[in-house]
This record gives C-alpha cells, structure tokens and sequence, in this order.
C-alpha cells in the first residue's frame, strides 16, 4: 500500500495505491510527485534454484491431487500420516495428512531429480533456446554477442587443448 508522508504541508503518495494500480506515485529530488507506469515483470525472473523447487511443488500438486480422487488412498495416507505422529523423516509436525503426504511426495521429486543433474539439463535447454533464437531471422544484438562470447571461449578451449599435446 501506498505510504502518505505529513512532513511537507502538501502530502504526498509513495508507492501504489492499489493492487489493481498500473504503475506507483514517487517523488523526485526536487520534490515534485510523478506517477510512473510499470509493468510487474519481476517474479517471473527468478533462480534455477527456485525453478527446481517450483518444478518439485507442480509435480506433488499433482500428485496429491490424484491420491486425493480416491477415497481409499485418502483412508490409507491419513492412517499413516497418524502411524508417524504426524510427523516427517525431518521431525516436522504436520496439521492435516495432505500437507504430510505433499511434502513427502516433494522430498520424493528432489531425490529423483538433483539439483546437479536438474540444472545442466536446464542449461542445456538453455542454450539450445539461444542457439534457436540466433538462427532466426529476427536476432537481437544481445543474443548474438552472447553466442560469439560462448563460441570464443569454446575456440579458446580447443586451442589450449591442442597446444597441450
């Protein structure tokens, strides 16, 4: 929300006024209050880091939501989640079995897929998307100075290799 300053005798408006505001009110050095209009694009630039965990939450989402169709399963995964007093392999306590059983079946995913193995896997797509994009006819500058970057350090690495025979 938006923060109203009284120190001056006009008030002014730091921040949004809203959640559904297009931009935020700031202030300049001068004193003078602008608005500016600013798309929200920061949280879809995130870290590999918090791609995998995202990835291992849509996996279990899944998951539970299939094991909670059938009333069977519901029946068998509550009678375990007591059996384990409510707890984890960690010893975190859980309210409800469906927690229980999700981060179970998140803990499952991250053991399937490390991070190790996850993350040049996803560097490897990566590049293959870099290479894709530099192939079309409609490049940025950005794109095609990083791949002369990487095929430089590529040619560099082959020729310390031969020169080390």
């Amino acid at each position: 929300m938006a923060k109203v300053t009284t120190s001056s005798p006009v008030r002014q408006i730091h921040g949004k006024t809203s959640k559904n505001e297009k931009g935020y009110y700031y202030v300049t050095a001068t004193g003078d209050q602008k608005f500016r209009v600013r798309p929200e694009t920061y949280q879809q630039k995130r870290s590999p880091k918090q791609l995998w965990h995202t990835e291992s939450f849509v996996w279990a989402h899944k998951q539970i939501r299939n094991l909670w169709s059938d009333g069977n399963e519901v029946a068998q995964i509550t009678q375990d989640w007591k059996d384990a007093m409510r707890r984890d392999a960690q010893g975190k306590l859980y309210a409800d079995a469906k927690g229980w059983k999700y981060a179970q079946l998140q803990q499952q995913w991250k053991s399937e897929h490390p991070f190790e193995s996850w993350y040049e896997t996803y560097l490897q797509n990566l590049s293959a998307q870099a290479a894709e994009k530099t192939a079309s006819a409609e490049t940025s500058e950005y794109m095609l100075r990083h791949q002369i970057e990487l095929l430089s350090a590529q040619i560099d690495e082959l020729r310390s290799r031969l020169n080390n025979r």
